[in-house]
């Protein structure tokens, strides 16, 4: 098992990548659609054609840059509320490249990334001060749903992967798409809206099938460069040890990301250093977080 402080920055990881939400305190669920809302009647007619049309959002994913500010909530084990509120800067390069700082009063308060080859996150405020990284082939072999891996950075920017062996049922506007651990246990679900066919809502589940994690996208935009991504992005993690964790963030000036090819081979996407982090924890073949020898 993981150290809770290892755990609840775990969460903080991949929820703090996206965006904001429209309801605190609650589990984010689906908006009601509208009184008298006119559109498709139906989703898509097999989970054949739905894979199809996912891989080619994700596909067509553009590179992205924004700024923003976001609200970060959590209850410690003596249900004490903490709050931040960093300001944001993101940075995706499509399909495995993505930065993402937030920083506190001008001072940087967490970063996180990944590439390639490695993902890695690291976060100052005394109460959770660490540094977390590892091997993106170790990440991918992990499939506890309590395990938050790389590629849910991108789910946080919209863009699941499935494939033919999701179940596929269609339901009040919604195609929802579940991937189960077995025939009764779910491992991921994930809500396509009819009308654009973009994911608002993905549910992360345990090896039990419990939910332990809610993100909610909201206000897709296509941005000054018509780029397409969620302005808005809800996620609460629920973790009964530490009482929980909601994020709340907007972003903002969304454009098409260029960088130069200096800057793509620079530190931007590369694995920051560890220095003056006293606790440094690498991912091992298990799918634990143990301590980094000095």
């Amino acid at each position: 098992m993981l150290h809770w402080r290892a755990k609840r920055a775990v969460c903080i990881f991949v929820i703090v990548v996206a965006g904001l939400l429209l309801q605190s305190g609650c589990e984010p669920g689906l908006r009601d659609q509208p009184a008298g809302w006119v559109g498709p009647n139906r989703g898509k007619g097999s989970i054949d054609e739905a894979v199809a049309a996912l891989r080619l959002h994700r596909n067509n994913v553009m590179a992205v840059r924004a700024g923003g500010n976001c609200l970060v909530e959590w209850y410690d084990r003596d249900g004490k509320k903490h709050q931040e509120n960093p300001t944001v800067q993101l940075r995706f390069y499509p399909p495995d490249r993505l930065y993402f700082s937030g920083d506190i009063l001008g001072s940087e308060a967490l970063r996180l990334g990944c590439n390639a080859d490695e993902f890695w996150f690291r976060i100052k405020p005394k109460e959770v001060s660490g540094y977390w990284w590892g091997d993106r082939r170790l990440a991918a072999g992990c499939t506890s749903g309590k395990y938050i891996s790389p590629d849910t950075l991108l789910e946080a920017m919209g863009i699941v992967e499935v494939d033919k062996t999701w179940q596929l049922v269609g339901k009040e506007g919604y195609d929802i798409l579940t991937l189960y651990f077995d025939k009764d246990k779910p491992f991921k679900r994930i809500y396509v809206d009819w009308r654009d066919y973009l994911i608002k809502k993905i549910e992360y589940f345990d090896s039990q099938g419990q939910t332990t994690m809610v993100m909610q996208l909201g206000d897709y935009t296509t941005g000054a460069d018509s780029v397409i991504v969620p302005a808005h992005i809800a996620i609460l993690n629920i973790d009964t040890e530490t009482g929980g964790l909601i994020i709340d963030m907007t972003l903002r000036d969304i454009k098409l990301f260029m960088p130069t090819k200096e800057l793509l081979g620079g530190k931007l996407f590369a694995r920051p250093d560890t220095e003056g982090f006293e606790n440094v924890y690498v991912l091992i073949e298990n799918c634990k977080f143990i301590p980094m020898r000095p």
